[in-house]
């Protein structure tokens, strides 16, 4: 299976100690040829028993004189040829694959034409790669922008709904009626502050859920306290984690549901409720805290909020954990690497 490979320790020599070893062996016929001819001159000028002169000394050794110089120039001739032009070829293959790909080796100085011509197709290549690079990009920066504009539109169309079904709750003779449009209202406003975060972030970054919350929670202190006519405090201490658009929604809608459930069991006094979040390792844990959730878990057997609440714990792949002794849910679930995170909190920051 081996027969007809290279030997890995030839394999591994520098070419220069390669071209030299090949002329070698290639010109060492004719270095024995020379030494044999040295020595029949240097026995034939030695005959007489007296010691030789300058010139004998010269044509015994011109034939070993003249293997050398075959050598000298053989590799003098592949150093310029060969040698040169592919170490410099290398060179410029390496600046190419380390990301310099202005690389172009077409400017050097190739005196063979072959190596001239391997030279005008690795610059031929490097071209073509270059326009392929081109249009990816701009397809790219074509798709973010179609992305941007869908996120964009469906917010607009969320905001419609929204604004909707407040005059609808406004108009409706029945508190009932009223109430389940404002609680409708809530749940498509969580939903449009998402796609908002969508428009605005980069999606190859995903959503900074610190921003998300924040806007979230001052959305739920005014639309879920005037469904329940009730003052309501939302305290948001999310750290800056940012989190894929599957996540988002789940998560999105899992506040609006723990925020509007203890609003519905608060006193008329209002309700003060807590959303925080933490990151660690690739992990983070969103909690909501509310007085009303100690001692019991307050969702109630086969409610809308219940359905909906462990639903979005199903997108998120994890379990929904209640703490009756600190009135809490939370919820542990996989982040992004936070390579990201930091230019998505700028961008967050400016927005």
């Amino acid at each position: 299976m081996n027969e007809g490979r290279v030997p890995t320790g030839i394999r591994n020599l520098p070419l220069p100690t390669k071209v030299i070893g090949a002329l070698t062996v290639l010109l060492f016929p004719l270095g024995l040829l020379a030494a044999y001819m040295a020595q029949r001159g240097y026995s034939a000028n030695a005959a007489g028993h007296h010691a030789l002169t300058l010139q004998q000394w010269a044509a015994t050794l011109l034939p070993l004189v003249m293997w050398l110089a075959a050598l000298g120039i053989g590799w003098a001739l592949a150093n310029v040829l060969l040698v040169r032009p592919l170490l410099e070829m290398r060179r410029g293959v390496e600046r190419y694959g380390n990301g310099d790909a202005g690389v172009r080796l077409g400017g050097g100085n190739f005196i063979s034409q072959e190596m001239h011509a391997l030279a005008m197709t690795f610059d031929q290549m490097a071209d073509d790669i270059s326009l392929h690079q081109s249009a990816l990009e701009a397809a790219l920066d074509e798709q973010k922008r179609l992305t941007r504009e869908i996120h964009h539109r469906v917010k607009n169309n969320l905001q419609i709904v929204s604004s909707l079904l407040s005059l609808q709750a406004r108009e409706s003779r029945s508190a009932e009626v009223a109430y389940a449009y404002a609680t409708v209202q809530t749940r498509v406003g969580a939903l449009a502050l998402v796609h908002r975060w969508m428009y605005d972030e980069d999606g190859s970054h995903g959503v900074d859920l610190r921003a998300l919350a924040s806007d979230l929670c001052a959305s739920l202190e005014q639309g879920a306290g005037a469904a329940e006519q009730a003052p309501i405090t939302v305290h948001c201490a999310v750290e800056r984690i940012v989190v894929s658009q599957d996540t988002a929604v789940p998560i999105a809608f899992l506040i609006t549901e723990l925020i509007g459930l203890a609003a519905r069991r608060a006193s008329p006094d209002g309700l003060a409720a807590q959303v925080s979040a933490t990151s660690e390792n690739g992990r983070a844990r969103l909690t909501v805290t509310a007085e009303q959730f100690v001692d019991d878990d307050g969702l109630g057997s086969g409610s809308p909020a219940r359905r909906i609440i462990e639903g979005m714990a199903r997108q998120l792949r994890a379990p929904l954990e209640h703490d009756a002794a600190t009135g809490s849910y939370s919820v542990a679930f996989a982040v992004p690497p936070a390579r990201d995170a930091t230019s998505a909190a700028s961008r967050a920051a400016a927005a």
